[in-house]
């Protein structure tokens, strides 16, 4: 790619992120609650996939109400991915919430947080089950860390309690991406890498494919967290091969919980 695009592109990112802390700021003094994270995230994170020259396509759709929406994790692009396909709140680690910029965006954007060790998944599930019963969504990554996308490692079943409790369905979402002109896997974010090399890497590639499908939701009723994450992996799974062809449906109109 041309430097001066490229640079160009950066420089739009910037401006964008700037946009992005103001919005933040916006919503963190509207005192009258009207302003929704999650709808401005789903507006500035659409933006941020033109910026980057990101192409998504989506396969299904999200299903209405309140869901346990759970996605392979391939890179931090994911996250503006399925933001651009709709509102949502989504489950980080609790030290993003103290990250410059990051940590504004996911705290304006209405961000669950989870503690790290033993535990942990008591007091955040009763943050998330009223969250569900209320009519919310969460996006949740059960692997807990990033993969280089060919294929999904094993869920963690303890978050799934949140679904079974609150009685509403566990929505599966596989998410893929193409590869870069020279045939390099560009998006995984993984091993070594680092924010701003991999953002400088994004801006540097000319156009990136991504999918997104959004597969048949799974009732909790009759299920423990295990049976419930098995088939919520194993959705994914066959979705995340190798073998198949990136989704040729163009998503023109963001799908709205």
């Amino acid at each position: 790619m041309n430097a001066a695009i490229a640079w160009l592109r950066g420089l739009r990112l910037v401006i964008h992120l700037a946009v992005g802390l103001v919005l933040a700021a916006a919503v963190r003094i509207d005192l009258t609650r009207r302003l929704s994270g999650p709808r401005l995230m789903h507006w500035w994170t659409g933006m941020l996939l033109e910026i980057l020259n990101i192409r998504l396509f989506v396969s299904g759709q999200p299903a209405t109400g309140a869901r346990f929406t759970v996605a392979n994790h391939v890179s931090w692009l994911d996250i503006p991915l399925i933001g651009a396909c709709e509102p949502t709140h989504f489950l980080s680690k609790s030290e993003v919430r103290d990250w410059p910029v990051a940590g504004m965006l996911a705290n304006a954007s209405g961000t669950f947080y989870i503690r790290r060790g033993k535990g942990g998944a008591r007091p955040l599930l009763n943050q998330l089950v009223p969250h569900l019963q209320a009519g919310g969504n969460i996006t949740v990554f059960p692997e807990g860390t990033t993969s280089d996308g060919r294929g999904v490692l094993p869920f963690h079943p303890r978050l799934f309690g949140a679904a079974i409790e609150a009685g509403c369905p566990v929505q599966p979402v596989a998410i893929r991406y193409g590869l870069g002109p020279d045939g390099a896997a560009v998006a995984p974010f993984i091993g070594d890498d680092d924010l701003v090399s991999h953002i400088l890497r994004i801006l540097r590639t000319p156009e990136l494919v991504a999918e997104v499908t959004y597969c048949r939701p799974i009732a909790p009723q009759g299920q423990d967290r295990d049976s419930l994450c098995a088939a919520a992996q194993a959705a994914v799974s066959g979705r995340v091969s190798p073998g198949l062809p990136l989704a040729e449906l163009p998503l023109e109109e963001p799908a709205v919980a």
